[in-house]
C-alpha cells in the first residue's frame, strides 16, 4: 500500500507529485512553444550582427564615393621648426621653395618714464585707441585714474590691444606697456589722450602716440618672405593666400624650407583599407551565422537562411563590377589591386594599389563614385545596395518584422496556454481531491467492518 507522502492526505495518495507529473505532459505544447521563441530570437540576435557588420561596409563605401576623399592634398615643409604647411584639395601639386625674411610682430608701445608706483595718479580726461580703423573711447575719472586703474580699464575696453605693468627693477620702476592683439601693420596702435581735469601727479596726455610719453618698443612690422623668388608681405604670421590652397604659418623669424604638396594618396589608402576590412568582416559573419557543424550535425542561426545567401551574392557580384569609359583603362578593383580570394574575403595588392595612387592618369574618384546613370560607381552601387538591405525599409528590417511579428503570436498563444494549464490543473486537483476523500471514507468503512467482523461471536474461535 502507498504510504502517505503528503501529509494532510488521508487516502496516503501523492496527490502534488501525481498533479505534477500529469501537468508536466500537459505542458510540453507551452515547451514547445519556447523553443520556438528561442530560436526566433537567436535568428533576431543574428540579423542584428549581421545588419551592424553591413552598416560598418555601408560607411566605409560613403567614404569612397566622396570625391574629396580622392581630390584631397597633403603638404609638408622640409624644416617644420622653418614654417609648417598644410593644403586644401584646391591646391595644385607641385614645390614651392619659401624663404621667411622676417615675421609679423605686435606692435608694442611702453610709457618712456617710469613711474614710482602702480598706484601713481594721473589727471582725469579720456583715452581713444585705435587698432586696425577701429577706435574704442575710455573715459579715466576719479574711480580708475591710478596707473593699475588705467591698464584695468583698458583691458575691459577690449579695445584690441592688452595693458601691462612691468615692473623695471629701478628706483622709478613701473611703466605701462600696451601690446596690439593683432600682428603686422593691420595691428598699429595709437592713442589719442586728453585731460579735462586735473586730481593726479601725472599727466594722462602723455599717452598719447602723439607726443613723447610712448615709445615703441616692437614696430607693426609686417610678415615678409619669398615664394620661389617672390617677395609677399602680409599683416598675420597664417598666411592662407600665398600659393592658392595652401595654408604657411611661420614659426622662425629667418630661414629658408621647401614646402611639397601632392596628392593626399594616405586618405585614399585609408579609405581603401576600411572598406577592406569592412566587407571581410561582413563576409566573416555571414559564414558564423550560416555555417553548418556536419561533425555534431548543428546548425548556426542562419544556416540556409535565404537573406543571408541573398546578401553574400550581391556582395560577391558587386566585387567583380566594372565601371566602363574610365582614363588611364582602369575598370574593376582588380585593375588598381583589389581582388576576391577563395575563401570570399578582399585582398589587396598595395604595390599595385600604391602605383593606381600615385598614376594621376587613372580615374579612381570615378572608379568608385560614378552617380552616371548605367555606370555608376563601385562604392556607389554597394551603397545602393547596402540601403535596400540595412535601410529602414530594408531587407533585414522586413524580416525582423515578420520575426517579430512570430515572437508576438507565440508569445500570445503562451499565453492563452497558460491559462488553460491553470484551469487543467485546477480540474485535476479537483478530481483527485475528491478522490482523496472517497478513497479515504473507504478505508475508514473498511476499517470499521474488519473491527465489527473481529467482534462478532466465535469469531474468536475461528481465528484459531
Amino acid at each position: 500500500m502507498a504510504t502517505i507522502s503528503s501529509p494532510g492526505l488521508g487516502s496516503g495518495l501523492d496527490i502534488n507529485g501525481i498533479v505534477s507529473s500529469l501537468m508536466r505532459v500537459e505542458s510540453q505544447p507551452l515547451t514547445a512553444l519556447a523553443r520556438k521563441e528561442a530560436s526566433f530570437q537567436a535568428k533576431l540576435s543574428g540579423f542584428g550582427a549581421l545588419k551592424g557588420a553591413l552598416s560598418s561596409l555601408q560607411t566605409a563605401t560613403k567614404t569612397l564615393t566622396t570625391s574629396g576623399t580622392f581630390t584631397g592634398r597633403s603638404a609638408s615643409s622640409s624644416d617644420s621648426t622653418v614654417l609648417s604647411a598644410t593644403a586644401a584639395s584646391t591646391a595644385a601639386a607641385g614645390t614651392y621653395n619659401v624663404a621667411i625674411v622676417q615675421r609679423a610682430k605686435n606692435h608694442t608701445l611702453a610709457t618712456l618714464t617710469p613711474y614710482t608706483a602702480s598706484t601713481d595718479t594721473f589727471n582725469t580726461g579720456a583715452l581713444a585707441i585705435t587698432v586696425g580703423g577701429t577706435t574704442k573711447n575710455i573715459t579715466i575719472d576719479s574711480s580708475n585714474n591710478t596707473l593699475e586703474g588705467i591698464r584695468q580699464a583698458i583691458n575691459d575696453a577690449n579695445a584690441g590691444v592688452t595693458a601691462s605693468i612691468v615692473n623695471t627693477g629701478t628706483t622709478a620702476q613701473y611703466r605701462l606697456v600696451l601690446t596690439s592683439n593683432t600682428t603686422g601693420s593691420a595691428g598699429a596702435v595709437s592713442i589719442a589722450a586728453s585731460d579735462d581735469g586735473s586730481g593726479g601727479t601725472h599727466l594722462l596726455s602723455g599717452l598719447d602716440t602723439g607726443g613723447a610719453g610712448l615709445q615703441v618698443i616692437q614696430p607693426a612690422d609686417d610678415a615678409e618672405l619669398t615664394v620661389n623668388g617672390i617677395t609677399i608681405k602680409r599683416s598675420s604670421n597664417t598666411i592662407t593666400d600665398a600659393i592658392d590652397g595652401v595654408t604657411l604659418t611661420l614659426a622662425k623669424d629667418t630661414g629658408t624650407s621647401t614646402v611639397t604638396v601632392a596628392n593626399n594618396t594616405g586618405a585614399v589608402n585609408s579609405a581603401i583599407a576600411a572598406f577592406v576590412k569592412a566587407y571581410n568582416d561582413v563576409n566573416t559573419q555571414i559564414k558564423n551565422l550560416t555555417a553548418y557543424d556536419a561533425a555534431n550535425k548543428r546548425a548556426s542561426v542562419l544556416t540556409g537562411d535565404s537573406t543571408a545567401r541573398s546578401v553574400q551574392s550581391q556582395l560577391t557580384a558587386l566585387v567583380g563590377a566594372a565601371v566602363s569609359g574610365l582614363a588611364g583603362g582602369i575598370a574593376t578593383l582588380s585593375d588598381i589591386g583589389i581582388s576576391i580570394q577563395k575563401d570570399g574575403t578582399l585582398t589587396t595588392n598595395s604595390t599595385k594599389l600604391q602605383a593606381a595612387l600615385n598614376n594621376r592618369d587613372l580615374d579612381l574618384a570615378t572608379l568608385f563614385g560614378s552617380t552616371a546613370a548605367g555606370n555608376k560607381g563601385i562604392a556607389v552601387r554597394f551603397n545602393e545596395m547596402l540601403e535596400g538591405v540595412v535601410g529602414s525599409a530594408g531587407l533585414i528590417s522586413s524580416r525582423t518584422d515578420g520575426i517579430n511579428a512570430s515572437i508576438k503570436d507565440i508569445q500570445k498563444r503562451g499565453e492563452a496556454l497558460q491559462l488553460r494549464l491553470l484551469q487543467v490543473e485546477k480540474r485535476y486537483r479537483a478530481q483527485f481531491t475528491a478522490l482523496d476523500v472517497l478513497v479515504a471514507s473507504m478505508n475508514q468503512t473498511s476499517n470499521y467492518l474488519t473491527q465489527q467482523l473481529a467482534n462478532l461471536p466465535g469469531a474468536s474461535n475461528n481465528n484459531r
